[in-house]
């Protein structure tokens, strides 16, 4: 094997099992050598890395902590083994980033099983991925579109209360006002979206691909940003399918315009209020 990928976060730690960054970020970087596994099993010691790109993000997922992963092509350095649809290695040499144009194919082959709608599912998905990266800091955008999102949810009534950091609006939830909001906030992403991803997990089993993989792939109840795009993106799947009688984009109207001017979070902060807070600006 000359070359494989591996996924990292954001800030370049592993997506799966956490921990310190893995480097600085300079190219190219040799991981430290472990020990390695060699048994039959999939998941086991050494520093693992897939044949494919589009395997790595299938596992890993593009936005696990609600900012775009970073996609590495490596090369394994001593022994390695393959097993299942994962390898690992003793060391890996990281070569390069992917470009968002690798990406974009890899993500393009996942969502073949999708038929006519794949093309356009590869369009949103980049969509919310370069949302995720915040390319702008905007507030005036952000409660533009917070205030779309609201209305496509039948929840105009709402007010917006923007707070200074998103530490602060999770401890506004907290209160039990807040916490009885959520329902309202979330009740479309609990009904018509759960019930999009089981339509959603039986299409993909119907393909033969695997849904526990998928769902591993966009596990994301620790960040909101990375659960409302899953939600999004699922909901527009189901609706363009057939599978609920609802607007495709229901669930990204306004929301991924406003993660893509800054915001950090929005939470329900009170009965009928929306608490919001911007991501740090950039330099």
């Amino acid at each position: 094997m000359t070359h494989g990928y591996k996924v990292l976060t954001h800030d370049l730690r592993p997506p799966l099992q956490g921990g310190e960054p893995l480097y600085d970020g300079t190219l190219p970087y040799e991981l430290p050598r472990r020990k390695l596994d060699t048994s039959d099993r999939e998941c086991a010691p050494g520093w693992h890395f897939t044949r494919r790109p589009e395997t790595a993000l299938r596992i890993a997922g593009l936005w696990r902590d609600g900012r775009p992963a970073v996609l590495h092509r490596v090369e394994p350095i001593g022994r390695w083994v393959e097993r299942g649809d994962k390898c690992r290695a003793e060391s890996l040499r990281l070569l390069a980033v992917c470009s968002e144009r690798t990406v974009r194919s890899a993500v393009r082959r996942l969502f073949e099983s999708f038929g006519p709608h794949a093309d356009q599912m590869t369009r949103d998905q980049m969509a919310w991925r370069r949302a995720l990266a915040r390319p702008r800091w905007d507030e005036t955008k952000v409660e533009t579109g917070l205030r779309a999102a609201l209305d496509a949810r039948g929840l105009g009534d709402w007010t917006l209360r923007r707070f200074g950091a998103a530490w602060d609006a999770w401890a506004a939830w907290a209160a039990r006002a807040a916490r009885d909001a959520w329902d309202a906030w979330d009740a479309w992403d609990a009904r018509d979206a759960r019930a999009a991803w089981d339509a959603w997990a039986a299409w993909a089993a119907r393909a033969a691909w695997d849904a526990r993989a998928a769902r591993a792939a966009w596990d994301a109840r620790d960040a909101r940003a990375a659960r409302a795009a899953r939600a999004a993106l699922t909901m527009e799947l189901a609706a363009l399918a057939g599978w609920i009688d609802r607007d495709p984009y229901l669930l990204t109207t306004g929301l991924r315009d406003a993660y893509g001017a800054g915001l950090d979070i929005a939470i329900p902060t009170g009965p009928t209020e929306l608490g919001w807070a911007m991501t740090e600006r950039a330099g």
